[in-house]
């Protein structure tokens, strides 16, 4: 059997096999004249919209191709008009297709799912009826036409006109449509009451503004045929768009309401953007009646047999949604981590447990957002940098060792050196952060603003974040003193320190509030504690744990790179350990590579991701990609010149592992050259900005590995009189910068003696 040519939805080939009737056992497509799917682009950068959180624009169909058979089978369960009664029109009270009107086979009561408004009929002197466009599960929606405004609007009128509970729900719809005014929510413009023979108002329609028909329902009908290319950027800015609609409703004005039955149908793309339609369903938090209706498959699990809904319950419909969506978009282009954040977001809003998803529609928009500009990332987009909500910046760089001139110690701490030794110098030292380094420089989390001592916290009062806090005994106990006073303590060298911080974390932890805005800040610090205690115990298993602590913030928060950054960190820490290069990550879990890359790709003036990348790749002993992966630090940027730095000495340097260790002495002399135009201090002329000691510390270090590698490269075998010129030349050079530098230091005799003896050992000798 051959393999089907076609792909699926994701970009991804299909993999599925032709059988001999020629179509594919995986996606039932023709191996032969088949139309297939659109064409992607070759280019991941060109995959999705080309600003963030854009759609493309959309017009709404003629009013004529909108309209529908009312004849045609209804796509929803037909039910007694009476409340008391009940029954859903199936087996066993009714077989084979069930009439639009008649009578309840049980208590005779009469229905009817037929449109009460027929072409031509006129609402309120004005409304003039094109047809019916749709059904809800609540009620028929028509196209007419604003005899006054000359434009088209939509009219929603009751399902089954013999509802007993039909009016009740058309004046709750009416009533919240009336209270809301949003640009993502329909827009209600009339209402026009309906009256029995006795005068009696019965009811009403509905006159909203037109927004099409083309829900999200139909743009995944549209996938399906092969008519619209859905990407995962398309998505993702669907579901920030649908939630910036439902924190409103959340966090209204005078009343707060739950929308209660999102899905793709509930949701029209309208020009460029998205319009929530269809608030039947919307009630006012807390109020139980009339029943709300949810679509079975998006009602969160808690609120089944409930009276009422919950913001939490709105958030799972919404995950929901997104998780469906995501079926049919392209996402497999998305190199590296790519989808997963977006997947994380969905995972953490569809938590069985209530208290474990977002705090609220806005958080989980933010962390949407976040993911979605890790997508395009990766896909080698730019957008306008954002500040995190959750982290403030790391106070230092780490992993900066990389890209720093090396001090003194760096040649006061050999041996000393017989003249006959071969001038081997010492490999370039990667500098990967130590666990107290990480535990004590991480991006730090930004205090909940709902803590109640958070006065202590304001610039006004005094604050100190290097001094331990006290709790204000008048007040409730604060989680975020008790956090302050963990990071204080990890920045202590005492293990008695230690066990405070502990022991502040404790506190913290029984203190009750909020799981969604406080479980992922316990378990940050958590893996704090964890990482100190990995170096004063010396026992790697306590980076396991602070990495299994930072798994679960990177699953409440996958939309921030700082938890990836963290575990980043992690991984590189546990693969040294252990030997095995920066590949940690087994089991489906991201590598340190993969989190390293999202960091960067997202913010690419980050120098520690930068250099975390550029270790992985000179673990594997390819100096081109660590070279690479630095000069993705823009000009200008905080952190520029450490990536320069590292840079030009990972050009010179001598690698400690991989084929290709040792450098090339053109490569060397590149580097001397730029020193030497950093040296002239001209506009321009160099991008290193260095002191005079720093430039001959550095040089210094390049002339130790030119020689090292002229060394390794020459012929020694056998007794040799005269020393190859390249090599005289380069000894030469490095006895005057150990001069130079014992003539910098001669107020320490021990430094000044150290470094004469290493010119005296590296001296050209013209006897062997």
């Amino acid at each position: 059997m051959t393999s089907c040519p076609h792909r699926r939805f994701t970009g991804a080939p299909c993999g599925g096999a032709v059988l001999p009737t020629g179509y594919c056992a995986e996606c039932g497509r023709a191996e032969k004249n088949d139309p297939g799917l659109p064409q992607l682009p070759e280019k991941p950068m060109e995959f999705g919209p080309k600003e963030l959180l854009a759609l493309p624009d959309h017009e709404p169909r003629a009013p004529e191709e909108r309209l529908i058979s009312a004849e045609a089978p209804l796509r929803i369960r037909m039910t007694c008009s009476s409340a008391a009664c009940g029954i859903t029109f199936a087996p066993p009270y009714t077989e084979g297709p069930v009439p639009i009107e008649g009578y309840c086979p049980a208590c005779r009561e009469p229905y009817s799912y037929r449109p009460e408004l027929a072409r031509g009929a006129v609402l309120g002197d004005k409304y003039e009826i094109t047809g019916p466009i749709a059904h809800g599960g609540q009620g028929w929606v028509y196209l007419a036409r604003d005899n006054n405004l000359r434009d088209m609007v939509a009219v929603k009128g009751l399902l089954n006109r013999y509802e007993k509970d039909g009016p009740k729900q058309a004046d709750v719809e009416r009533r919240n449509l009336v209270a809301i005014r949003h640009p993502r929510i329909v827009q209600i413009r009339d209402f026009v009451a309906r009256s029995d023979k006795s005068g009696k108002v019965t009811g009403g329609y509905i006159v909203m503004d037109d927004v099409g028909d083309r829900t999200l329902q139909a743009v995944v009908e549209e996938t399906r045929r092969g008519e619209f290319v859905l990407d995962i950027e398309h998505v993702a800015a669907y579901g920030c768009q649908i939630l910036e609609a439902l924190g409103h409703l959340h966090a209204g004005g005078e009343k707060q309401f739950v929308y209660g039955d999102m899905k793709p149908s509930n949701v029209v793309h309208h020009k460029d953007g998205v319009k929530v339609i269809d608030l039947g369903g919307m009630r006012e938090q807390g109020q139980s009646e009339p029943p709300a209706h949810v679509t079975p498959g998006y009602r969160a699990p808690e609120t089944e047999g409930a009276a009422t809904l919950t913001v939490a319950h709105d958030l799972h419909t919404v995950g929901v949604t997104l998780r469906e969506l995501a079926t049919w978009a392209v996402g497999d282009d998305v190199p590296g981590l790519g989808t997963a954040s977006f997947h994380w977001v969905v995972e953490r809003a569809t938590r069985d447990d209530p208290g474990r998803r977002f705090a609220d529609a806005q958080e989980m928009a933010g962390q949407l957002r976040g993911a979605l500009r890790e997508i395009r990332a990766l896909r080698g987009k730019t957008d306008p940098p954002e500040p995190s909500a959750y982290f403030r910046p790391s106070a230092r760089l780490l992993g900066a060792r990389l890209g720093t001139v090396p001090g003194l110690d760096h040649w006061l701490a050999r041996p000393r050196r017989d003249r006959h030794s071969p001038p081997t110098a010492p490999a370039l030292d990667l500098g990967a952060p130590t666990p107290t380094e990480i535990a004590r420089y991480l991006p730090v989390p930004r205090r909940y603003p709902g803590d109640p001592q958070t006065s202590q916290f304001e610039i006004s009062s005094g604050y100190d974040p290097g001094k331990l806090l006290s709790q204000d005994t008048e007040r409730p106990t604060s989680v975020e003193i008790c956090l302050h006073n963990v990071r204080v303590l990890v920045g202590r060298d005492g293990r008695d320190d230690l066990e405070r911080a502990q022991e502040e974390l404790d506190t913290a932890d029984s203190i009750p509030g909020p799981r969604a805005v406080r479980d992922w800040r316990l378990q940050w610090h958590r893996a704090l504690i964890a990482l100190r205690r990995a170096d004063l115990d010396d026992d790697p298993r306590q980076v396991a744990e602070a990495q299994e602590h930072f798994t679960q913030v990177r699953f409440d928060l996958p939309g921030e790179y700082a938890p990836k950054l963290a575990l980043a960190y992690c991984l590189e820490t546990l693969s040294e350990a252990a030997g095995a290069g920066a590949r940690a990550g087994g089991g489906g879990e991201p590598t340190a590579r993969q989190l390293y890359e999202s960091v960067l790709a997202r913010n690419r003036s980050h120098g520690g991701a930068a250099l975390g990348l550029a270790r992985v790749a000179l673990r594997d002993g390819d100096r081109a990609a660590a070279l690479d992966v630095l000069g993705r630090v823009p000009v200008g940027s905080l952190d520029h010149t450490v990536a320069a730095i590292a840079a030009l000495r990972i050009r010179a340097a001598r690698l400690p592992a991989g084929s290709h260790r040792m450098p090339a002495p053109d490569d060397v002399d590149a580097g001397l050259d730029e020193l030497r135009r950093a040296g002239e201090q001209a506009p321009g002329a160099s991008e290193l900005r260095l002191s005079e000691d720093e430039a001959l510390r550095l040089r210094t270090e390049l002339y130790e590995w030119k020689l090292d590698a002229l060394y390794a490269r020459s012929d020694r075998v056998g007794p040799r009189r005269r020393l190859p010129a390249a090599e005289r030349e380069v000894r030469e050079q490095l006895e005057q910068h150990y001069r130079q530098l014992a003539a910098h230091h001669q107020d320490s005799a021990t430094a000044h003696e150290h470094l004469v003896d290493l010119s005296h050992a590296i001296r050209p000798q013209t006897l062997v």
